[in-house]
Protein backbone atom coordinates (compact mmCIF):
# COMPACT_ATOMS: atom_id res chain seq x y z
CA UNK A 1 0.00 0.00 0.00
CA UNK A 2 2.91 2.29 0.68
CA UNK A 3 4.27 1.79 -2.57
CA UNK A 4 1.24 2.67 -4.42
CA UNK A 5 1.10 5.77 -2.28
CA UNK A 6 4.61 6.77 -3.38
CA UNK A 7 4.17 6.15 -6.92
CA UNK A 8 0.82 8.13 -6.81
CA UNK A 9 2.71 11.22 -4.84
CA UNK A 10 5.66 10.65 -7.74
CA UNK A 11 3.07 10.87 -10.53
CA UNK A 12 1.23 14.01 -9.24
CA UNK A 13 4.70 15.73 -8.73
CA UNK A 14 5.43 14.40 -12.21
CA UNK A 15 2.43 16.37 -13.58
CA UNK A 16 2.07 19.18 -11.21
CA UNK A 17 6.01 20.00 -12.55
CA UNK A 18 6.30 18.71 -15.56
CA UNK A 19 4.41 21.76 -18.15
CA UNK A 20 6.63 24.38 -16.39
CA UNK A 21 9.49 21.94 -17.03
CA UNK A 22 8.74 21.60 -20.68
CA UNK A 23 8.15 25.79 -20.93
CA UNK A 24 11.79 26.24 -19.69
CA UNK A 25 10.59 27.81 -16.71
CA UNK A 26 11.69 26.29 -12.87
CA UNK A 27 8.80 26.44 -10.54
CA UNK A 28 4.91 25.97 -10.42
CA UNK A 29 3.17 26.34 -13.86
CA UNK A 30 1.95 30.11 -14.34
CA UNK A 31 -1.85 29.10 -13.75
CA UNK A 32 -1.50 27.85 -10.75
CA UNK A 33 -2.31 29.64 -7.61
CA UNK A 34 1.34 29.90 -5.60
CA UNK A 35 2.98 31.45 -8.10
CA UNK A 36 2.36 35.32 -9.24
CA UNK A 37 2.75 37.03 -12.71
CA UNK A 38 5.92 39.49 -11.70
CA UNK A 39 8.06 35.83 -11.03
CA UNK A 40 6.19 34.36 -14.36
CA UNK A 41 7.49 37.22 -16.42
CA UNK A 42 10.85 37.37 -14.95
CA UNK A 43 11.56 33.22 -14.68
CA UNK A 44 10.75 32.96 -18.50
CA UNK A 45 12.95 35.55 -19.88
CA UNK A 46 15.70 34.91 -17.72
CA UNK A 47 15.77 30.87 -18.22
CA UNK A 48 16.61 31.84 -21.96
CA UNK A 49 20.27 32.74 -23.02
CA UNK A 50 20.31 36.18 -24.49
CA UNK A 51 19.78 37.10 -27.61
CA UNK A 52 17.72 33.63 -28.60
CA UNK A 53 14.20 33.64 -30.00
CA UNK A 54 11.78 30.88 -28.61
CA UNK A 55 10.95 27.60 -30.34
CA UNK A 56 8.26 28.80 -33.29
CA UNK A 57 4.71 27.01 -31.62
CA UNK A 58 4.04 23.29 -33.85
CA UNK A 59 1.22 23.33 -36.39
CA UNK A 60 -2.16 22.52 -35.23
CA UNK A 61 -2.28 20.22 -38.35
CA UNK A 62 1.00 18.44 -37.13
CA UNK A 63 2.42 20.22 -41.10
CA UNK A 64 5.49 21.55 -39.25
CA UNK A 65 8.73 19.60 -39.64
CA UNK A 66 9.17 19.04 -35.88
CA UNK A 67 6.11 17.45 -35.77
CA UNK A 68 6.46 15.84 -39.09
CA UNK A 69 9.75 13.99 -37.28
CA UNK A 70 7.94 13.36 -34.35
CA UNK A 71 5.34 11.46 -35.72
CA UNK A 72 7.66 9.83 -38.23
CA UNK A 73 10.23 8.58 -36.37
CA UNK A 74 8.54 5.58 -34.68
CA UNK A 75 7.25 4.53 -38.09
CA UNK A 76 10.30 4.84 -39.90
CA UNK A 77 12.45 2.71 -37.16
CA UNK A 78 9.49 -0.21 -37.48
CA UNK A 79 9.99 0.05 -41.44
CA UNK A 80 14.10 -0.31 -40.96
CA UNK A 81 13.87 -3.22 -37.87
CA UNK A 82 11.19 -4.86 -40.73
CA UNK A 83 13.31 -4.25 -43.89
CA UNK A 84 16.23 -6.27 -41.49
CA UNK A 85 14.30 -9.08 -40.72
CA UNK A 86 13.78 -9.25 -44.48
CA UNK A 87 17.25 -8.98 -44.92
CA UNK A 88 18.13 -12.25 -42.82
CA UNK A 89 15.44 -13.86 -44.32
CA UNK A 90 17.44 -13.10 -47.62
CA UNK A 91 14.17 -10.98 -48.82
CA UNK A 92 15.98 -8.52 -50.45
CA UNK A 93 13.11 -6.84 -52.33
CA UNK A 94 10.78 -6.79 -49.64
CA UNK A 95 13.65 -5.48 -47.34
CA UNK A 96 14.15 -2.48 -50.16
CA UNK A 97 10.43 -2.15 -50.05
CA UNK A 98 10.41 -1.12 -46.36
CA UNK A 99 13.89 1.02 -46.24
CA UNK A 100 12.13 2.72 -49.18
CA UNK A 101 9.43 3.19 -46.76
CA UNK A 102 11.16 4.55 -44.00
CA UNK A 103 13.28 6.77 -46.26
CA UNK A 104 10.05 9.16 -47.80
CA UNK A 105 8.83 9.43 -43.69
CA UNK A 106 11.97 10.41 -42.64
CA UNK A 107 14.62 11.33 -45.74
CA UNK A 108 17.20 12.61 -43.16
CA UNK A 109 17.58 9.43 -41.80
CA UNK A 110 20.81 7.67 -43.01
CA UNK A 111 20.19 4.21 -41.54
CA UNK A 112 17.35 2.56 -44.43
CA UNK A 113 20.04 4.28 -46.90
CA UNK A 114 23.45 2.05 -46.45
CA UNK A 115 20.76 -0.97 -45.20
CA UNK A 116 19.29 -0.68 -48.72
CA UNK A 117 22.82 -0.49 -50.34
CA UNK A 118 23.45 -3.71 -48.30
CA UNK A 119 20.27 -5.12 -49.93
CA UNK A 120 21.03 -3.77 -53.49
CA UNK A 121 24.68 -5.35 -53.26
CA UNK A 122 23.04 -8.55 -52.48
CA UNK A 123 21.16 -8.55 -55.19
CA UNK A 124 23.64 -7.28 -57.38
CA UNK A 125 22.28 -4.06 -58.60
CA UNK A 126 25.69 -2.16 -58.07
CA UNK A 127 24.77 1.06 -59.39
CA UNK A 128 21.63 1.03 -57.01
CA UNK A 129 23.70 0.37 -53.74
CA UNK A 130 26.29 2.63 -54.97
CA UNK A 131 23.70 5.46 -54.98
CA UNK A 132 22.03 4.37 -51.63
CA UNK A 133 25.38 4.41 -50.08
CA UNK A 134 26.21 7.90 -51.54
CA UNK A 135 22.77 9.24 -49.87
CA UNK A 136 23.98 7.46 -46.66
CA UNK A 137 27.27 8.89 -46.52
CA UNK A 138 25.37 12.39 -46.81
CA UNK A 139 23.85 12.04 -43.93
CA UNK A 140 26.92 9.59 -42.14
CA UNK A 141 27.64 10.60 -38.26
CA UNK A 142 30.36 8.32 -37.45
CA UNK A 143 33.83 8.86 -39.50
CA UNK A 144 34.68 5.47 -38.92
CA UNK A 145 31.42 3.84 -40.39
CA UNK A 146 31.89 7.00 -43.55
CA UNK A 147 34.79 5.15 -44.19
CA UNK A 148 34.12 1.93 -44.49
CA UNK A 149 31.13 3.05 -46.83
CA UNK A 150 33.51 5.16 -48.90
CA UNK A 151 35.32 1.94 -49.31
CA UNK A 152 32.30 0.80 -50.13
CA UNK A 153 31.63 2.95 -53.14
CA UNK A 154 34.97 2.93 -54.49
CA UNK A 155 34.99 -0.99 -54.63
CA UNK A 156 31.38 -0.50 -56.35
CA UNK A 157 32.92 1.92 -58.45
CA UNK A 158 35.33 -0.44 -60.09
CA UNK A 159 33.06 -3.28 -60.22
CA UNK A 160 30.71 -1.47 -62.07
CA UNK A 161 33.37 -0.10 -65.12
CA UNK A 162 34.32 -3.87 -65.14
CA UNK A 163 30.88 -4.69 -65.94
CA UNK A 164 29.93 -1.66 -68.66
CA UNK A 165 33.60 -3.20 -70.32
CA UNK A 166 32.34 -6.95 -70.34
CA UNK A 167 29.13 -5.64 -71.68
CA UNK A 168 30.51 -3.64 -74.27
CA UNK A 169 33.18 -6.68 -75.70
CA UNK A 170 30.08 -8.68 -75.42
CA UNK A 171 28.06 -6.24 -77.66
CA UNK A 172 31.25 -6.30 -79.76
CA UNK A 173 30.92 -8.09 -83.18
Amino acid sequence: MKRTTTILAAASLAAWVWPATARGQNGPPSNSPDSNSSSSSSSSSSSRPKGTQPAPPAAADGGDAISRRINNSAPAQHDVEVGQYYMKKEKYDAAIDRFKEATKLMPDYGLPYKLMGEAYEKKKFLPEARQAYQKYLTYSISSKEGEDIRKRVARLDGEIQEQEKQRAAATKP
